[in-house]
């Protein structure tokens, strides 16, 4: 698959590109098509001033897959590639058969080369991987997933300034520009494409688990305890996706949102891990058995190395969300430190009194839309859905304000409170969250059907808001009040809460839509391959939920007829031909139910394995070199067979 060069149409065509391949095909080639087409390499080969070396770079970067994303690195010498000196090496990807390895670094000119600056600043380039002293061929095992993720070092590798560094001479010390650029693009494509995919994917299969599978006669889905988990999946696979299409119009339209773009990758990376969690605890030990059965147990695994390769959540919301948007995100913020830096008082002076003003107002606005709960906010629509937008301007009232106590009373020490950062982090993020789930459903023509999960995600994204609030008002310390954030407006913020969470019966209607098959479970986790073939873990299953829906009116009908005493006490299924003599179901009924019944038992089966193929696939066991089970090994299965 060829790099996309990326203008203003591709965005959303890589988004779905993404989509498809990670759940229709396999979650590790979407990864690995991930990194090949990543921007992070390209972008800055395309935007920034380049040489013609580097203009054949671009025409290389369109006809290669064996890219290798960047790593951040340090470099021991001037312009020599070093291992990454501070945490003893860095997880890079596909590097072992790249034939281009990328490198963000920190350039040290000790001989000033290039200046009087011995210190140029993070620089970003790229080396063949043929070049002199680059080492590579390891492999490192990530969980166990066949992900190439590689370590690479470099001895005296020496390279051209002009043919190494993107940008040249002068692109010296413009890495971090390039890769904040960069990234702005790549965060909300990839991982928030593959991360919503695999949600839909295990919405699909805990709803028709939930239907197929039986306890004390009833569908496991009907219990509550049961729906709720179930109802979390679905309404996060509701606002992940309605997120990712708002992010991608975005991306379209040429703008380049780090701060949103981080917020997509931490909040649905998250939110796929919570929802394979869920849906693990639903499938119990359908769920646990690995094999070729299982649906979940892969994603299981390998979610923890999507995440991390393209760097840990904490760090993305502590810092960069709320950290990074901060200032550049306020009105006035950067303007007062512009002016500071050139000593320029008649900027600052118009600066400050313009950002005393905004405080003023939102601080107005925050109380006023706090004591009436939002309603004199305006909402761009009418019905269902306004309440939600008004709670939402009263949210974001609140959030200016707050983020303005804490700029003003703590300064540059804000970055260094990194919980507060990620309090902010969480309200920003839910706020987007939120918005983006009321633009889906006012797009989608404000389908009545699809109420209960618009609901269910703007009551869930209001009480990860009001979390937020309630943890900002009880750790945050403002000189000489203190005592009034911890105590009244503490105390208010709980009593006038945004919202409690969805209710048990907003819960029990999301869960039940998400176990009949049809136009709307289609709809709604559609962009999953779902194969006709029977044998595959997830066509199995989506054909025994349509089979179970079916028979499910036959099977009420048998319980009726045992209820009022012209049939046995007995499960419906064993009861099929004494209905069929009596003239209660027809034959096609009873094949229906025969049917049925088959590929219930046969959906809910678990692999399992003879002692020699099972220690030939279980992790961690230990090998002879030509493959043979260890004598350790053996023994050790004697003993315990």
């Amino acid at each position: 698959m060829n790099c996309f060069e990326p203008d203003a149409s591709h965005g959303h065509f890589i988004a779905i590109l993404y989509d498809v391949i990670g759940v229709r095909w396999c979650p590790v080639l979407a990864a690995h098509s991930r990194c090949v087409n990543r921007h992070i390499i390209a972008q800055p080969v395309l935007h920034f001033p380049r040489s013609a070396h580097e203009i054949g770079m671009h025409v290389r970067f369109q006809n290669v897959l064996d890219v290798q994303p960047f790593p951040l690195g340090n470099f021991e010498k001037s312009i020599y590639i070093a291992r990454r000196i501070d945490d003893g090496g860095f997880l890079r990807l596909l590097v072992s058969n790249s034939t281009l390895l990328g490198l963000a670094f920190k350039l040290r000119d000790p001989e000033n080369l290039l200046g009087a600056e011995e210190h140029r600043g993070i620089t970003c380039a790229l080396i063949p991987t043929d070049t002199p002293g680059v080492v590579l061929g390891k492999r490192h095992d990530p969980l166990g997933v066949p992900f190439w993720n590689c370590p690479t070092e470099g001895h005296d590798v020496v390279v051209k300034i002009e043919d190494a560094i993107i940008g040249g001479a002068e692109g010296v010390g413009k890495g971090w520009r390039m890769l904040m650029q960069s990234l702005a693009a790549g965060r909300g494509i990839s991982l928030p494409a593959l991360a919503t995919g695999g949600i839909k994917a295990a919405a699909r299969v805990a709803g028709a688990h939930a239907l197929v599978r039986k306890q004390f006669g009833l569908s496991i889905g009907k219990f509550e305890g049961i729906e709720e988990p179930l109802a979390r999946i679905g309404g996060w696979a509701y606002l992940t996706e309605a997120a990712r299409r708002y992010t991608c119009g975005g991306l379209d339209s040429g703008a380049k949102p780090a701060v949103v773009t981080a917020m997509m990758k931490y909040h649905t990376t998250e939110l796929l891990r919570k929802s394979v969690n869920d849906g693990m605890d639903i499938l119990g030990g359908n769920g646990i058995a690995r094999g070729p059965r299982n649906t979940l147990a892969h994603a299981y695994i390998g979610l923890p190395v999507s995440i991390t390769v393209e760097g840990a959540n904490i760090l993305t919301r502590t810092l960069i969300i709320f950290g990074q948007g901060a200032i550049r995100c306020h009105p006035y913020a950067l303007a007062e430190m512009q002016a500071l830096t050139n000593w320029d008082v008649r900027a600052f002076d118009g600066a400050i009194w313009k950002h005393i003003g905004h405080v003023v107002r939102n601080e107005t606005r925050a109380i006023a839309l706090s004591i009436t709960r939002g309603r004199l906010a305006s909402s761009p629509v009418p019905g269902i859905a306004a309440p939600y937008w008004r709670k939402i301007a009263w949210s974001s009232a609140t959030f200016a304000f707050l983020a303005d106590v804490a700029m003003g009373t703590l300064g540059g020490d804000l970055k260094r409170k990194e919980k507060l950062t990620g309090r902010f982090a969480d309200i920003f993020s839910w706020m987007y969250l939120g918005s983006a789930t009321l633009v889906r459903f006012e797009a989608e023509g404000r389908r009545k059907e699809d109420e209960p999960f618009m609901r269910w995600a703007l009551e869930y994204a209001l009480e990860q808001i009001q979390i937020g609030f309630d943890g900002l008002f009880a750790n945050m310390k403002v000189p000489g009040l203190t005592w009034l954030m911890r105590g009244p407006l503490a105390a208010w913020s709980r009593f006038n809460r945004l919202s409690s969470g969805p209710s048990d019966e907003l819960g029990h209607k999301v869960a039940a839509a998400m176990m009949v098959p049809g136009e709307q479970r289609d709809r709604l986790f559609g962009g999953v391959f779902v194969p006709d073939d029977t044998s595959h873990p997830l066509g199995r299953y989506e054909n025994a939920m349509v089979l179970a829906y079916e028979a499910d009116g036959i099977a009420k009908k048998i319980k009726v007829a045992v209820k009022s005493g012209e049939l046995p006490k007995a499960r419906p299924a064993e009861l099929v031909e004494k209905a069929l003599e009596i003239g209660l179901i027809t034959s096609d009924e009873a094949e229906l139910m025969a049917r049925a019944e088959a590929a219930r038992n046969d959906a809910i089966q678990v692999d399992d394995f003879d002692v020699e193929d099972y220690f030939r696939s279980a992790i961690g066991v230990d090998y002879n070199g030509d493959g043979a089970i260890s004598e350790a090994t053996a023994s050790m299965a004697v003993r315990e067979n």
